[in-house]
């Protein structure tokens, strides 16, 4: 069976000793989500792990949320030993969020506005794309947004992309920042830029860059975003964005109440967001109040 470790003490029996982990610690958690986090998912409980590592006299943190409906290792396959990049990751951060800490300097950063059947603001809009049902809404946001970025999650394919934007009138589709993961064809055909996300592809211009889930590969533009995992992961992005960014883009790290009980991570201020300090303080008391046990 599996080892599921809620609430134990972070120690293992050897012999008639008792012996401290010395080596990588974890603490499940679960979050509630209020609406689909992409568009093969649903909403309700998904389960994440914290990993834990002695760092000198203290410990490094870090955020394990797999997204399983897009092929990430799950909570119970990771307990049984399986691994992937998204776990590297992870443990990279745990090895090394204080050093970035330490050597960034806090700067305000531009975030697209998730669209959610609200008024359309005078921001860079974002837009979940499920069929080309969606065609539809996305006509009429594109005339009185600003700038839009369509994320498709490879459920429309290139063919079916230009169809529709060939309809659209040059300032309207050059409001189109990029689609995110267009789907099946040949993404250099596709009427408006690109952005990776999940999907592979030889040609795109921009990358949707999760720093808490993985490594950044690429010299396309990167779009530094949340993987939508604990508070701990959105703040370890923000570091990422602040350590090798491009403050200059807009990025996709605020995403507000998509979670239950989620806290204010950043602040908004003059049109940018800053880092809220007294939520991070809460998040690492609350990590220091946690049971831990040994990863196998």
């Amino acid at each position: 069976g599996i080892k599921v470790c809620w609430h134990s003490p972070s120690v293992i029996w050897v012999g008639l000793v008792w012996k401290s982990c010395s080596m990588i610690e974890y603490s499940l958690y679960e979050l509630e989500a209020l609406s689909p986090l992409n568009s093969f998912s649903s909403p309700g409980l998904k389960k994440g792990m914290y990993l834990r590592v002695k760092k000198g006299e203290g410990y490094g943190y870090s955020d394990y949320f797999p997204h399983v409906e897009l092929g990430d290792v799950s909570v119970e396959e990771l307990l049984q030993g399986k691994r992937d990049e998204h776990f590297e990751k992870a443990l990279w951060w745990a090895e090394n969020e204080l050093e970035v800490s330490q050597r960034i300097t806090p700067s305000p950063f531009k975030n697209h506005n998730l669209y959610r059947g609200d008024e359309v603001s005078n921001d860079v809009l974002k837009l979940k794309v499920t069929s080309i049902q969606d065609f539809e809404k996305i006509v009429r946001i594109v005339k009185e947004c600003k700038a839009l970025r369509l994320d498709a999650n490879g459920t429309i394919n290139v063919k079916q992309w230009n169809n529709f934007l060939i309809k659209l009138n040059d300032d309207e589709r050059s409001k189109i920042e990029y689609i995110e993961d267009p789907g099946e064809g040949d993404w250099s055909e596709l009427l408006v830029p690109s952005a990776k996300d999940f999907m592979d592809s030889p040609k795109f211009d921009f990358v949707v860059y999760k720093p808490n889930a993985r490594f950044l590969s690429s010299n396309s533009k990167a779009i530094f975003s949340s993987y939508m995992g604990s508070d701990l992961g959105r703040y370890h992005a923000w570091l990422d964005l602040m350590d090798k960014g491009d403050l200059n883009l807009v990025h996709g790290l605020h995403t507000p109440n998509i979670y239950r009980d989620q806290k204010e991570l950043f602040v908004k201020k003059s049109g940018a967001f800053e880092i809220n300090i007294k939520v991070i303080d809460e998040i690492y008391l609350e990590l220091r109040q946690r049971s831990w046990c040994c990863l196998n």
